[in-house]
């Protein structure tokens, strides 16, 4: 991750409605909010269009952000929150994940293989480090 000065003067900037900010935020973050969503859904589509949904929600609520909070940390929130309202509405199976993003890890697989709930469980507290 970049520079805590950095990252605070691009929130304070996305904050005041400056879109450049917003973007250089986009870039810093995208790769592990990407990942933690793929984990999550199991589906190279459904992620995709559930980031850029996280990141919609995110420009949304930029003005809510607190300043203690990091970034990251707050943007898996919203992409956490983002995933569980997609899996509610539409209440699908989990679908069969791209080999392509993490090879031929047994690791991933496994993950795969486990029930969203406990998908979830395990990704946010295991992986994430996020506690309940």
């Amino acid at each position: 991750m970049q520079d805590n000065k950095l990252i605070k003067a691009l929130v304070l900037n996305a904050q005041l409605g400056n879109n450049s900010a917003f973007e250089q935020l986009y870039q810093i973050t995208i790769e592990p909010i990407y990942v933690l969503i793929l984990r999550l859904t199991c589906n190279t589509s459904s992620a995709e269009i559930l980031t850029k949904k996280t990141y919609v929600n995110a420009w949304q609520k930029i003005s809510q952000k607190d300043e203690f909070s990091s970034i990251l940390s707050w943007l898996k929130k919203i992409a956490i929150e983002t995933v569980l309202v997609d899996k509610s509405i539409e209440n699908k199976s989990a679908g069969i994940l791209d080999v392509k993003i993490f090879g031929d890890n047994p690791f991933e697989k496994y993950i795969q293989d486990l029930e969203f709930r406990n998908r979830l469980i395990y990704i946010l507290h295991d992986i994430e480090n996020l506690s309940f």
